[in-house]
């Protein structure tokens, strides 16, 4: 039987989180939230999970570093992640087309984006 697809949710912006985790979960997908970097090491490492949606800006591990941290696990296991911020300037496009299974979205963004970014990525039509 297969269980039902991880979504970690990074963001330092407990509304944030919020909104992805109900639209996620009424998605049908299992949510875990962090709120930095380092928390979400800890949940990639327990949990294993399937994408990860992060901001860049947060406190003591921002997105960049555990974008970094996690492209060297996807050789092992591949998931999506998405990389959603407010702020676009041309040296975070150039890092994050390095990055293997990762995308950008711009904030402000739509939650129904981000799922269907998801579901596109694991197949799921709705």
């Amino acid at each position: 039987m297969d269980r039902r697809k991880r979504i970690l949710v990074v963001d330092d912006e407990a509304p944030i989180r919020r909104v992805l985790e109900l639209k996620l979960k009424n998605g049908g997908y299992e949510v875990f939230l962090a709120e930095d970097g380092e928390a979400a090491l800890r949940i990639i490492e327990s949990e294993e999970p399937d994408a990860m949606v992060t901001d860049i800006n947060m406190p003591r591990m921002n997105g960049k570093q555990l974008c970094a941290m996690t492209n060297r696990l996807k050789t092992e296991r591949t998931f999506l992640t998405i990389i959603m911020t407010a702020r676009i300037i041309p040296d975070d496009e150039h890092w994050i087309t390095a990055m293997q299974d990762t995308v950008f979205m711009e904030k402000p963004f739509s939650p129904s984006s981000i799922l269907e970014r998801i579901d596109q990525y694991f197949g799921v039509k709705r």
